[in-house]
């Protein structure tokens, strides 16, 4: 009867040790992993490297198939994590950009980034403040939140984000959200409502959009070659409808 007891006690507490992450601004809780008996070293290395063209995808359509992966192989619901960079932080002499953004899951109640897209660099998932280090080379970062919306409204613009605004003077900013969200514009238009037009828009990020998905696809399996190719819009339509659900027409 105690060892009955031992067991049920051991139970309550490995069970008490796990927990979900609700994200800022939006009613979105992140799986733990460790519920799934899962590591984040296993997800980390059991994101597809093959399919996904690592060395030209656009970080946001890999991500975003990544996403994907995580939810139809595991059922995890997992997040995404935006840096946007400014100027000291967005050139490093070979390569110029204005944002970033990687899957980021949650095991034992910690965020933890899975950037696969550099397998030579990058060989185990990352914390927030290990991968605002690469990328950003600082830690000095803002979260973007609800009703900032000066610096929602940069995601619109395509452009490294200044150092100082009315918020403060930092050296990158970053915004984590659902994994449905598919790029910049993405989020700025589920915060404000509105698109950079000022048109109201209504964005249903409960479920991954099929059309994005394929678009991700498309960008990130292809070269500039195959890109209109119809055996590549076969495979990302065979790859969209993978759990078997009708994409919509496109």
């Amino acid at each position: 009867m105690k060892l009955i007891s031992f067991f049920i006690l051991l139970s309550v507490s490995f069970s008490a040790l796990s927990q979900e992450i609700l994200l800022k601004n939006y009613n979105w809780f992140l799986t733990d992993i460790s519920e799934l008996n899962l590591s984040k070293e296993e997800v980390f290395h059991d994101l597809d490297r093959s399919f996904i063209k690592t060395d030209s995808a656009i970080c946001s359509n890999s991500a975003h198939m990544w996403a994907n992966d995580l939810k139809i192989k595991y059922d995890i619901q997992s997040g995404k994590i935006f840096v946007f960079f400014t100027k000291i932080n967005s050139d490093d002499g070979l390569k110029t950009w204005w944002y970033h953004a990687s899957p980021l899951i949650n095991e034992n109640g910690a965020m933890w980034v899975l950037d696969a897209g550099y397998p030579y660099s990058i060989k185990s998932p990352l914390s927030l403040e290990g991968w605002f280090s690469f990328f950003a080379k600082t830690t000095s970062c803002k979260e973007i939140n609800l009703g900032e919306i000066e610096l929602i409204e940069f995601m619109f613009k395509g452009q490294v984000f200044p150092q100082t605004t009315k918020f403060g003077k930092y050296d990158c900013y970053y915004k984590i959200t659902p994994h449905t969200i598919w790029t910049p514009t993405s989020i700025a238009k589920s915060l404000l409502g509105k698109d950079q037009n000022g048109r109201s828009v209504k964005v249903d990020w409960q479920e991954i959009n099929k059309s994005e998905l394929f678009q991700a696809c498309l960008e990130s399996t292809t070269t500039k070659l195959t890109y209109h190719l119809n055996s590549s819009k076969y495979r990302c339509r065979k790859y969209v409808e993978e759990k078997g659900e009708a994409m919509p027409p496109l």
